[in-house]
């Protein structure tokens, strides 16, 4: 199966979606900003307590974050995808409830670890920003599970906090000494990386699956030469 064709196929309706959806909410933002219609503040400036269609604009912004969100969570289930795919592919598929004993933290870093004891494929050699790739998972996580039931804000756990301070989702404008929590948000050029390093690494790992096939035949053809 051309695992890369698939793959792509998925990557480029990430794209669409997200470039379709968020261009509205875009829209009515830089309305808002700027004072064009319908959002022209009528009001007399002596009894303007905070800025024009404040309201407005926070669930444009909102709505853009989610949207996000929900593309992050796309990039994750067409990664998992991908690696079950792959896995059925060269004959390993019946591991996979097996990886959890790789011993690792998590379900990214136990298919990281199996490729490189059991197939000798190392990730890091793709080139891909693989930090990027598990943040963007830590983050799908904490919007699916870390909402904030008084707002439309997710935020960073302690674990992922922990590990990536600096997160590429993180709100830096949160980030102060008066604020515990973190929120979180998903930039529309950080989306960009975040796919193109997910294309890089799935390409690599399909390039390695054709090696992988091509020396598990010579060692089978070796091996029947010997008997």
């Amino acid at each position: 199966m051309d695992l890369a064709y698939f793959l792509n196929q998925r990557l480029e309706f990430v794209e669409y979606f997200h470039a379709s959806t968020t261009a509205s909410f875009e829209e009515v933002k830089s309305k808002i900003e700027a004072g064009e219609p319908p959002y022209v503040d009528t009001r007399d400036p002596e009894y303007a307590d905070e800025p024009a269609f404040l309201e407005e604009w926070e669930r444009a912004d909102a709505a853009m974050t989610i949207t996000g969100a929900a593309c992050l969570d796309l990039l994750q289930s067409t990664f998992h995808a991908f690696l079950d795919e792959y896995m059925d592919e060269i004959g390993n598929k019946q591991v996979i409830p097996q990886l959890k004993e790789m011993g690792q933290k998590s379900w990214f870093e136990n298919y990281r670890a199996f490729f490189d004891k059991y197939l000798q494929i190392d990730w890091a050699a793709s080139g891909a920003d693989l930090d990027l790739l598990e943040q963007v998972i830590l983050t799908r996580n904490d919007f699916t599970h870390n909402i904030d039931l008084l707002s439309l804000n997710a935020f960073q756990t302690p674990f992922h906090s922990d590990k990536y301070p600096d997160s590429a989702f993180a709100d830096q404008r949160w980030k102060t000494l008066f604020v515990q929590r973190t929120r979180l948000i998903v930039p529309g050029e950080t989306l960009q990386r975040a796919i193109g390093t997910l294309r890089t690494l799935c390409e690599y790992l399909d390039h390695e699956r054709y090696e992988l096939m091509r020396r598990w035949r010579t060692e089978r053809k070796v091996e029947e030469g010997k008997k």
